[in-house]
């Protein structure tokens, strides 16, 4: 009986070493797996692109990476990531290359949706995090085939991120208005860049420049970019229309008091 007892300590002993080695094993790895991961953790931008079709998503992604998402590749050229912007809100991603076009320098997450609904606004609230919004770029896509519903269309998308900004926690609202004021100081009193490095044009005893009528009366919270595609079609309008320059000067003085405002 005796023995029985000593042999069966031994085997059990020697078994909880093991799993205690293996465990330390494990550890390290997760360790040295972590600080690789860390290590090559890129800079990362956000892309919030509002408005839009399927098709003009996809010519807007073309032109800011310079590559072709429908046709062939060329040979050697690099793979390029996969676009789900057919349901809802849709994602894709484009690294920026060095010179080389052999290291990955940082990614552009892009985040996409072509419906102005609010039953949307709830997809668009986990992307805007106190983290993530000092490195977030709104978007909004329209068209010169129908510029006479731009209007429509920036109020549209504008009452629907009013909707949701206001759903966000305090630590979010803070950081909105510091990135505001941040983008609202850039160039006015030689101010640091968004970077944070100092501004080029900055020196001793700058005075900030007043702002004009409207600017900044209504901002919205985040950095604001409207991109009006198909440019040829204002030739059309031209033709077909009778529009002459002083409508477009209409149209886009327009659009540029609607922007200062927001900024």
């Amino acid at each position: 009986m005796s023995g029985n007892t000593n042999r069966f300590s031994t085997y059990t002993a020697a078994s909880g070493g093991s799993g205690s080695k293996a465990e330390q094993k494990e550890d390290l790895w997760n360790s040295l797996l972590a600080s690789v991961a860390s290590g090559k953790r890129l800079p990362e931008k956000n892309l919030l692109v509002l408005g839009g079709t399927v098709d003009s998503q996809r010519e807007f992604f073309e032109l800011l990476s310079n590559q072709d998402y429908r046709g062939e590749l060329d040979r050697g050229a690099p793979k390029l990531p996969p676009v789900a912007n057919s349901f809802a809100l849709g994602y894709t991603y484009y690294d920026v290359l060095d010179a080389d076009q052999e290291d990955t320098l940082a990614r552009i997450s892009i985040h996409t949706l072509t419906n102005p609904s609010a039953a949307f606004g709830r997809l668009l609230e986990p992307l805007l995090t106190p983290q993530s919004i000092p490195n977030t770029l709104i978007v909004i896509l329209l068209d010169w085939s129908q510029p006479w519903k731009w209007m429509r269309q920036l109020r549209e998308w504008i009452l629907l991120l009013r909707t949701v900004f206001v759903s966000l926690g305090n630590e979010c609202t803070d950081a909105m208005e510091e990135t505001m004021l941040s983008w609202r100081d850039r160039g006015r009193s030689g101010g640091p860049n968004l970077d944070g490095t100092p501004s080029a044009t900055a020196a001793d005893g700058d005075v900030a420049l007043p702002l004009g009528p409207g600017e900044w009366e209504d901002a919205l919270g985040l950095p604001l970019c409207v991109v009006c595609q198909n440019a040829e079609q204002m030739e059309l309008l031209e033709k077909t229309y009778g529009w002459k320059e002083e409508d477009f000067d209409v149209v886009l003085q327009y659009m540029r008091t609607v922007l200062l405002r927001r900024a």
